[in-house]
């Protein structure tokens, strides 16, 4: 079965799921299709995907991040994956162009699918046919309940005031035997307070929080998370 059937399959009723380019597919408005990050694209991997600021702000190496993922997919037996708020791709393209299982690519910028697209490519050749790229809204996600089997989230928690919204979005779409993987940025030293405090003035981030304080607002959500701490990133799994 193609991922677009795949997908179609798991719409709400009211979605329509439009092909805007190729190997990119869209749910929302044509005329709400512009977001700021689209500009922002090639900088944000400029600076995101350099692995010396990753180890001396985050302390991590971008290994570490690739790790992540591959645990998520490991825990996958034959459901469909979501990676919610996939970015670029930055430091996961390599390990989802060589993963067998049927992947949902969302992110709310057509300019961050667009790098998304063509690191797969440059990893495969092609866009994978297991995997599929939509433009929707993580906050608004259009999938029926029980959708995946496996659900990532990678560097996003730190982006939203609200974390209750997210997370209950998150969990609708779980399978009731799928796991949820999450990271966040987090203020666990000096330096990742300091920097944390900046990015949140410059409104790039909305939370300057340890990881203790970050897994208490997900315990929040009525749903246990286990979680471990490497440097300034935090990381959370959920599987029942």
């Amino acid at each position: 079965m193609s991922m677009y059937k795949t997908v179609k399959d798991i719409l709400l009723d009211d979605i329509q799921l439009e092909k805007v380019e190729p190997d990119i597919y869209s749910v929302i408005p044509k005329e709400a299709r512009s977001h700021h990050y689209d500009k922002a694209a090639k900088f944000y991997d400029w600076v995101i995907g350099n692995r010396f600021y990753n180890r001396i702000i985050w302390g991590n190496w971008p290994s570490q991040y690739e790790a992540f993922c591959k645990q998520a997919l490991a825990s996958n037996h034959g459901g469909i994956v979501l990676d919610a708020g996939c970015g670029s791709l930055v430091f996961t393209a390599k390990t989802y162009a060589n993963s067998k299982h049927p992947i949902v690519l969302l992110d709310r910028s057509l300019g961050m699918l667009r790098r998304a697209r063509n690191r797969l490519i440059q990893h495969a050749g092609i866009v994978p046919k297991n995997i599929i790229l939509i433009q929707a809204d993580i906050l608004n996600m259009p999938f029926l309940q029980d959708s995946f089997l496996t659900i990532q989230s990678f560097g996003m928690l730190h982006l939203f005031e609200n974390t209750k919204v997210i997370l209950s979005d998150l969990i609708r779409v779980k399978a009731d035997d799928g796991c949820i993987f999450l990271s966040s940025l987090a203020a666990n030293n000096n330096l990742g307070h300091w920097y944390l405090q900046f990015l949140k003035k410059q409104n790039e981030v909305a939370l300057c929080q340890s990881s203790e304080l970050l897994q208490q607002r997900l315990a929040e959500s009525g749903v246990e998370f286990d979680a471990h701490t490497i440097g300034n990133m935090a990381y959370f799994v959920h599987c029942k």
